[in-house]
């Protein structure tokens, strides 16, 4: 019994969900427009409207525009960073511009164009005569309105994803290895993408061979998990040296790879694991300041995480 509870949990760390999880409907007041009431009754209208329909909608206020930002370049740019999967609208207090509304393609399938740009209109009487509840709730209806008869289904392709590709997985390698020398130690090193395969891996001179499984364990348990490999549950001062054992074996019986040794960092960019590297050859905090220099030399070539 005690087996299959903890084959269960490696199961549930290591897999990833194969539904994706829509978020929930929002009135962001970053310019102070609304009064607490009118953005508890708008969100609650907006989560009765977004289940109807079948995606999230999103109203943003900001204080002003980046400078020679116009609205709608703003608004499509959020809209995008969010992975463009929610109705969206954003206003700007010092402009006193409402951006067109941005929708998800299969919305605007759906929607006449006409509709969306009712929703821009509802804003902008009230907005211009400093009325913000009241325009809030006249775009609320009016979304509403405009959305009649339109139901989305879920997604059934994942898009807008980020890929670790070979140059990238090189990087990587190129950092941890440099970062190695350094430190005078000889290891190996794995890069995985972000299901755990493997992409690259190097055995510096008279790294020990052993190791080198090692560092593909770690990388695809960083990888799969979507975490730095270390102790369970992660950030114990003190550890069962028991179950961190038997989570192992567990999931080597399963056909898995997951160690609770350091030296597995995940790869992160733009919110997404696109990868992750494991190192082995030194002691574990050793291997993990090396695999945490690989990361960082490819972040800083990418231009930032």
């Amino acid at each position: 019994m005690i087996r299959l509870l903890i084959v269960g949990l490696v199961c549930l760390m290591t897999t990833v969900p194969a539904w994706g999880r829509q978020s929930a409907s929002s009135v962001r007041d970053g310019a102070k427009l609304f009064s607490e009431a009118a953005v508890r009754e708008a969100v609650a209208q907006l989560d009765r409207i977004a289940k109807q329909h079948g995606f999230p909608i999103v109203i943003e206020t900001v204080d002003a525009l980046p400078a020679n930002e116009g609205i709608d370049e703003e608004a499509t740019a959020r809209f995008q960073k969010e992975g463009g999967r929610s109705l969206y609208v954003l206003l700007s207090k010092r402009e006193a511009k409402t951006s067109k509304a941005m929708a998800p393609r299969s919305v605007e399938n759906k929607v006449a164009p006409a509709k969306l740009a009712a929703i821009r209109d509802a804003f902008t009487d009230d907005f211009r005569q400093r009325r913000f509840d009241d325009g809030l709730r006249a775009a609320v209806a009016t979304i509403a309105k405009s959305l009649e008869g339109v139901i989305v289904g879920p997604d059934l392709v994942v898009r807008d994803q980020v890929r670790l590709n070979l140059a990238g997985a090189r990087i990587v390698v190129a950092g941890a290895e440099a970062k190695a020398m350094e430190m005078g130690l000889k290891v190996n090193i794995a890069v995985v993408d972000d299901g755990g395969h493997p992409m690259a891996l190097i055995r510096m001179d008279g790294a020990r061979p052993a190791s080198a499984y090692t560092a593909i364990t770690k990388a695809t348990s960083a990888a799969t998990t979507r975490l730095a490999t270390g102790p369970f549950p992660p950030g114990t001062t003190a550890p069962d040296l028991l179950l961190n054992l038997s989570i192992q074996n567990a999931a080597s019986a399963s056909g898995g790879k997951f160690t609770t040794l350091f030296g597995g960092v995940p790869i992160t960019v733009e919110g997404q694991v696109i990868g992750a590297i494991g190192v082995g050859g030194g002691t574990g905090e050793q291997d993990a300041e090396i695999a945490k220099a690989g990361v960082a030399l490819f972040l800083k070539q990418l231009g930032g995480p």
